[in-house]
């Protein structure tokens, strides 16, 4: 009975040594880690930037701001109205009498012609002027007017109006008195000259 207690004792004593045999090693590195652990610094957060700071091109939403409503009106354009247009016509109408009777002014002419068809044939060798002066006549007028504008043609360079105009005339020369009555519509284009609007020419419709 006192041997197998001994040998029961025996055993448990091998059974201890193998044991702490087992753990004393598994215990120095589990101590070993612990300390190497505990030495490693500790980790450092990097923190994201602000998500405002980068923002993904998709994600930006692109805002068009309106245009600001100017209080301005769109100009009109820079030629002259009907009203001016007729004007002019009938200035021109009323300096005939000077241009086509002595003295001939064409100094006068130049305020209301401008350098284009009609101001050559006013002027040139065989035109007007010196075909009266040639033949030692001149015109006289009884009636001249617009009765009416037909058409207005707008532009900021050459507008062109069309116009009904009574002419009661007299041709005086040499040979006598040649009277003349007519209505007819005559298209008148204008041209700005030196700042002044002016008939450029003109034609019968």
């Amino acid at each position: 009975m006192l041997r197998r207690l001994r040998g029961q004792s025996g055993f448990t004593n091998q059974q201890a040594l193998l044991v702490l045999l087992i753990c004393f090693p598994v215990g120095l590195i589990g101590v070993g880690v612990l300390v190497v652990l505990l030495q490693r610094p500790s980790p450092t957060v990097v923190q994201a930037p602000p998500s405002e700071t980068r923002l993904d091109r998709r994600d930006q939403s692109t805002t068009i701001q309106p245009l600001p409503r100017s209080s301005q009106t769109f100009a009109q354009p820079t030629g002259l109205s009907e009203q001016q247009a007729r004007s002019v016509v009938e200035q021109w109408l009323t300096v005939k009498s000077q241009i086509f009777a002595p003295p001939f002014n064409t100094d006068l002419a130049d305020q209301v012609v401008a350098s284009g068809p009609l101001w050559t044939d006013l002027t040139k060798d065989n035109g007007s002027i010196n075909w009266l002066k040639k033949e030692d006549s001149y015109y006289t007028y009884d009636i001249i007017r617009v009765n009416k504008v037909l058409r207005f043609l707008p532009s900021e360079t050459m507008p062109s109006i069309v116009v009904s105009v009574t002419e009661n005339s007299v041709l005086h020369s040499p040979n006598g008195n040649e009277k003349s009555s007519n209505t007819n519509n005559w298209m008148y284009t204008l041209k700005k000259e030196s700042g002044r609007w002016k008939i450029w020419d003109y034609r019968k419709q």
